[in-house]
């Protein structure tokens, strides 16, 4: 398994689009960077004869936006756990006929994530969307130039986001450019439940964030700016510690440097648990290609390489199975920083999924992250 931190141009033949949209032999995915396997892309498009368009964004807020404003006709979406709920609530995703998925199997999912959808907090709108990967929050940072950051971090936790006396002299620290992640942060460092919706809990987090200094505010680029040095410790997600890993790994061919180079704290105690999906959003004019994707990613085989070349948890039980007793996964999956991304079946986790907290709350919210980002 090789996994590739910057992904190949994809270059992908497209019908002329008509003024009543897209061709139906094409489909438009808005997607995560670094988010999808080019090969498993390829395969779709010779199995089926639909071509495929992909669009990245870096934020659940900007895929709400795009989809709000109908800003192009994308026939697959893949949000995150609250903003599927808050599209749902919007009505700007359909629900899924899960009868035109020939390879949807009730109990096919990870057992622990199947015991979320089941809650009461995901039951509202677990019928619009198919799991595609999970994970948690987590700190990132490199031992390249400060060769005891790694307990400091370990020792620490989520003060080091904000506190820089207890680091390293020149130590820089990047932030994620989404509001709910960076509020997360802040949450997670106060003490304060991830979900709150208590407005001045949520003000006093914006309030840190805005007086703490960042030396860079980004998303995917900033797990890329840890592998070129450019930054020590940022919040990622758990599955960007793999990008960096095999990064340096192709660079320097040398496993045990990269393993004592690169870690990602993720505590059991308080943290967050994510899952993005794959939805259908109402500006598609594809519908039918947009379930032949689904169905596609929902076979065995498609999933076993995607989640093999993205890095991240995969969804399918079988596949989760499978993956983790690869031998070429092994070595990584023995490091003890990256276990976190699993730690929703371990007893005594307090792990949260993020919740749509409401229009009124995520207008409120939306407007301080704006202050902060703009001071």
């Amino acid at each position: 398994m090789k996994k590739i931190i910057y992904l190949l141009l994809f270059i992908f033949t497209s019908l002329i689009l008509t003024g009543c949209g897209n061709s139906g032999n094409t489909i438009t995915i808005l997607n995560w960077g670094d988010y999808i396997s080019s090969d498993v892309i390829k395969a779709f498009e010779e199995e089926t004869g639909i071509n495929v368009k992909l669009v990245t964004t870096d934020t659940n807020e900007s895929m709400y936006s795009k989809i709000l404003n109908r800003q192009a006709e994308y026939d697959i979406v893949v949000p995150s756990d609250y903003m599927i709920d808050q599209m749902a609530t919007d009505g700007l995703i359909y629900e899924l006929d899960y009868s035109k998925l020939s390879n949807y199997e009730e109990g096919m999912f990870v057992s622990e994530l199947q015991t979320l959808f089941d809650s009461e907090d995901c039951k509202r709108y677990s019928g619009y969307f198919v799991p595609y990967f999970w994970g948690s929050l987590g700190i990132m940072y490199s031992t390249k130039k400060f060769s005891d950051l790694d307990q400091i971090v370990e020792e620490y936790g989520w003060r080091v986001l904000f506190e820089r006396d207890i680091l390293p002299t020149g130590c820089r620290v990047g932030m994620y450019n989404s509001s709910r992640d960076a509020l997360a942060a802040a949450e997670l460092y106060l003490g304060y439940s991830l979900n709150t919706t208590n407005l001045e809990q949520i003000e006093e987090c914006m309030n840190l964030l805005s007086k703490t200094e960042f030396y860079a505010w980004g998303s995917d680029d900033l797990k890329l700016d840890i592998a070129a040095g450019k930054l020590d410790i940022a919040l990622v997600y758990s599955g960007d510690f793999f990008d960096a890993y095999y990064s340096d790994l192709e660079a320097e061919g040398d496993e045990s440097t990269n393993i004592k180079t690169y870690g990602i704290y993720a505590p059991k105690y308080h943290n967050n648990v994510f899952f993005d999906s794959l939805v259908i959003p109402k500006t598609s004019s594809n519908i039918d290609g947009a379930y032949a994707f689904i169905n596609f990613m929902l076979d065995y085989d498609n999933s076993y390489d995607n989640s093999s070349f993205v890095g991240y948890c995969p969804t399918l039980q079988a596949v989760y199975d499978d993956i983790f007793e690869d031998e070429d996964f092994a070595d990584v999956v023995e490091i003890d920083a990256y276990n976190p991304a699993l730690i929703i079946n371990e007893e005594g986790s307090k792990a949260e999924v993020y919740k749509f907290l409401g229009n009124d709350v995520y207008s409120f919210i939306e407007k301080k992250f704006t202050k902060v980002i703009f001071r």
